[in-house]
């Protein structure tokens, strides 16, 4: 059959014939394995942005377990800490008593092995130094404490004096 053909028309049909053979083979090998590598080179990325997050991940953890292991050892020693008995000695240092309105008490809240007591506090007449003070030595106590809700007025009388109203947590074992 290509016998018959003129020189002319084998030529075409040559061309023809590579040229579809070329055009299969980038369809059929060549675009797929392109297509394999971009998908893969993307599935590169994600598990690089994945294996990143996992460290980061790991580094939190351990941050972490650091900071239960110190807060372990600071609730050891605070089965007799009275948060009330604290709290008033350390706004006696800062603030003075006078400034004091008032420390209410609330509720000790059980938690599995933990207790955590609560200390409401109003203070009147403070410079913000006393307030900083006072909340360096709630933060620095040899107990876990934490002031939960802070709530800082300017006095109308002087704007250069504070009211605070505070809510202290500390954290102790269960007896």
């Amino acid at each position: 059959m290509i016998s018959q053909l003129k020189p002319r028309e084998r030529i075409f049909v040559t061309v023809g014939g590579i040229a579809l053979v070329l055009a299969l083979l980038y369809l059929a090998v060549l675009m797929p394995y392109r297509g394999a590598l971009t998908r893969l080179d993307k599935q590169i990325a994600a598990r690089d942005r994945q294996l990143q997050d996992v460290k980061s991940l790991r580094t939190q953890y351990l941050a972490m377990q650091q900071q239960i292991l110190m807060v372990e050892m600071r609730v050891k020693n605070s089965q007799d800490f009275s948060a009330l008995t604290f709290i008033e000695n350390l706004v006696e240092r800062t603030a003075g008593r006078e400034n004091l309105v008032s420390m209410r008490p609330q509720s000790p809240v059980a938690q599995s092995e933990f207790t955590l007591d609560s200390v409401e506090v109003k203070l009147e007449k403070l410079t913000l130094k006393q307030v900083l003070e006072l909340l360096w030595g709630v933060e620095a106590a040899s107990t876990p404490m934490q002031v939960k809700n802070l709530y800082l007025k300017q006095r109308f009388d002087d704007h250069s004096l504070l009211d605070a109203s505070m809510t202290i947590t500390a954290l102790r074992r269960s007896v």
